[in-house]
């Protein structure tokens, strides 16, 4: 059942994309779970919208070098 559930995640996520523009940085910056959603997919070849991985990724990057100087 979950296999069947994924796909069809898989299939609406593609449908998406393909009629939207690529989610933000702002958008992925705001949203942590949908961050860590895009870049669960894209590591596992399912995320098609290879602007989103490389968004999801540079804001990733970011938020761990920002959390890693700390606030100041």
């Amino acid at each position: 059942m979950m296999s069947l559930q994924r796909a069809g995640f898989v299939a609406a996520t593609l449908l998406l994309a393909a009629c939207q523009k690529p989610v933000g940085k702002d958008a992925l910056r705001e949203d942590q779970d949908l961050r860590n959603q895009v870049l669960r997919d894209c590591a596992d070849g399912t995320h098609i919208n290879s602007q989103e991985c490389s968004n999801a990724k540079a804001v990733d990057n970011a938020d761990k070098l920002e959390r890693s100087l700390g606030s100041k």
